[in-house]
């Protein structure tokens, strides 16, 4: 139902103050375009100045404003922000292990996936051999990686930023969208709150990330990336033709070396130049698709929104096992672990599982599986644990050992806990798995532990969320 306030007359002593206005006068709103003819010489039948109605605007405390019903700003602010943390593996290595902070540090095994800041101004590049890298940086230190760390540090950089707004989308691991639309007054000194958010991620994680503004993602995302480290780059509404036009066009999303190459012998070595070309001869050189966005985007044009997290079809967790094992016990504690980390995870995003499997590979790569349909959708671990080892007992005949294991969820239904409301077993269950995630949510994974849960200690190091097993995924 649309509402559409004529006028309304009211004195409050904030805003009164606050626009000099004298307690005997009216205030008058308009709204919705309708404006009442001037009558006589009343004060509050005249209609409101350009500077006073500027001045209303700009008072974010008064009355008009908590109620919803002044204006919305004229400006505009370049509200898609891409985030993009600073060499994100050898970043992390750098805050984990205090020694090699400072030093230049390659992160990979047989090629660099990561080097640090240190290293690339010597002039590595990812993707270089180590041997290539050590050549150019015989001083480098060369760390294999612990990516179930990583995937630690990206949550927590991803939570401090829905602090700032709740549309957030991890294109990477490293890489975040944000939308900043309808922050206008939540965020007056737009600038400096991204400033603050730049802080504030160095300040509780070590990581140095780089920000850029923009209305598309396409030019957010190269303002970024143009002065790492710690870089920030806000692209005006407007601007984005004067930003892109020196840029090389290899800058430019699509646009590889081979054929950033290709144009340069035509003659074309920024987006500018690249601008000038017609969408017909891009076409026919990219093909139909890659030449249409290319022509997009050296406007600054996209119409990629940014994304929500959208809810999980099927949920699943798996590891390896170092060396394999046919230790039953020891793999009974291992379903146990992962049916608790699955039940958690549905009761985070309100889901039950209709059907469970349960795989497992041998270390001669053999590997089977089988499903099964629960007699009733749940998100227990006990009741996903007891058919799981069902399944398990059914799976394991081999005396052979056993490198991989896993489980999954899937058919997700929504929670519906009146199902259960007379059933007394299953209630004491829904508030003991309620007070297990409040726990765990407030002093980590660790702070509880179910029986053969506390046997993996033995074999696997602990962190704030969870056992350091061989999957990064299990950091979820």
């Amino acid at each position: 139902m649309d509402v559409c306030v004529e006028s309304a007359v009211f004195t409050p002593a904030v805003e009164i103050l606050q626009e000099g206005v004298a307690p005997s006068e009216e205030v008058e709103e308009k709204e919705c375009g309708a404006e009442a003819p001037p009558t006589g010489d009343n004060p509050a039948s005249r209609p409101k100045t350009p500077q006073a109605e500027a001045a209303a605007e700009k008072n974010l405390w008064s009355a008009w404003a908590w109620l919803g019903l002044c204006k919305s700003p004229s400006r505009k602010i370049p509200n898609i922000v891409h985030v993009d943390v600073d060499a994100f593996f050898a970043s992390v290595e750098q805050v984990l292990s205090p020694r090699l902070r400072g030093k230049p540090v390659l992160v990979g095994r047989g090629c660099v996936a990561s080097a640090s800041y240190e290293a690339k101004m010597l002039g590595v590049k990812t993707a270089m051999s180590f041997r290539e890298a050590l050549r150019i940086c015989p001083k480098a230190i060369v760390v294999p990686g612990q990516y179930e760390h990583y995937a630690d540090f990206a949550e927590r950089v991803r939570r401090i930023l829905e602090t700032y707004t709740p549309a957030v989308e991890t294109a990477a691991l490293d890489d975040f969208y944000m939308d900043f639309a309808g922050t206008e007054r939540l965020y007056p000194d737009y600038e400096a709150a991204l400033r603050r958010l730049q802080a504030e991620i160095f300040g509780r994680t070590g990581l140095s990330v780089s920000l850029g503004a923009a209305r598309t993602k396409v030019v957010a995302s190269i303002a970024s990336r143009l002065e790492r480290p710690r870089g920030f780059r806000v692209v005006a509404p407007g601007d984005e033709e004067a930003f892109l036009t020196p840029l090389p066009a290899e800058k430019l999303h699509g646009i590889g070396h081979v054929h950033a190459g290709a144009l340069a012998e035509r003659g074309i070595a920024t987006i500018g130049q690249l601008r000038q070309v017609p969408k017909a001869a891009l076409q026919a050189a990219f093909g139909e698709a890659s030449g249409q966005q290319i022509w997009e985007r050296a406007r600054g044009l996209d119409g990629r929104e940014v994304l929500l997290p959208s809810t999980p079809k099927s949920v699943s967790r798996e590891t390896t096992i170092e060396g394999g094992t046919i230790d039953t016990e020891f793999l009974g504690g291992l379903i146990e672990y992962l049916s608790e980390r699955i039940g958690s995870t549905l009761r985070e995003y309100g889901k039950q599982a209709r059907t469970i499997g349960l795989r497992i590979r041998y270390v001669d790569h053999f590997s089977a599986h089988q499903t099964v349909r629960l007699t009733k959708p749940t998100n227990d671990e006990r009741e996903l644990l007891s058919a799981a080892k069902e399944l398990f007992g059914k799976l394991f005949t081999r005396r052979v050992a056993v490198r991989l294991a896993g489980i999954s969820v899937t058919n997700l239904e929504q929670d519906r806990r009146q199902n259960e409301l007379f059933d007394t077993c299953a209630n004491r269950r829904w508030y003991l798995n309620r007070e297990m995630d409040r726990v765990r949510g407030r002093y980590g994974w660790n702070a509880v532990f179910y029986g053969k849960g506390l046997e993996l200690r033995e074999h696997y190091a602990t962190k704030p969320n969870g056992l350091v097993l061989s999957t990064p995924c299990l950091s979820r």
